[in-house]
């Protein structure tokens, strides 16, 4: 009886392996690296995805930009975290919705930017190229949503 009791629970303990296999199996993406990037982003914050609205980011992109290429480093992360942050997140759902791709190009350029700003020695040039590439991004967005590229 003893006996038929543990050949019982080694077959148990091995379909239950086999099913956390395939589930593994099933959601695995093959070995490879997802990319946070790879989902909609969540929103932080209410703004505004309208023409003003990318107007109004292009040139918060702007003074990060300066900040950066004046060698500011506290400047440009403040102009950065808060509102330029936030947009970037707040646009991904409605830009996924249009151009899958240029989201997940932007959320990308942002993570880049970020870990730059957040580097043990960061680099106010790099900064400053992250930024401008997050702008011309901003800027393709804003024309995949139907509004006017803005700065130009």
């Amino acid at each position: 009886m003893r006996r038929d009791i543990v050949l019982f629970l080694g077959l148990v303990a091995i379909i239950c392996g086999g099913i956390i296999a395939a589930v593994i199996f099933l959601f695995d993406d093959g070995g490879g690296e997802s990319s946070v990037c790879d989902r909609p982003l969540a929103p932080l914050g209410e703004s505004e995805i309208s023409q003003l609205g990318f107007q109004t980011e292009d040139a918060d992109l702007a003074r990060v930009i300066e900040a950066a290429e004046a060698g500011d480093l506290q400047a440009a992360q403040e102009a950065f975290f808060g509102d330029v942050h936030d947009f970037t997140h707040d646009v991904d759902q409605p830009l996924r919705e249009v151009d899958e791709e240029l989201a997940k190009e932007l959320c990308e350029a942002v993570m880049t930017l970020e870990e730059e700003l957040f580097a043990t020695d960061p680099s106010t040039d790099a900064i400053a190229k992250h930024a401008t590439r997050i702008r011309d991004l901003l800027r393709d967005a804003a024309e995949a949503l139907g509004y006017a590229r803005p700065g130009e």
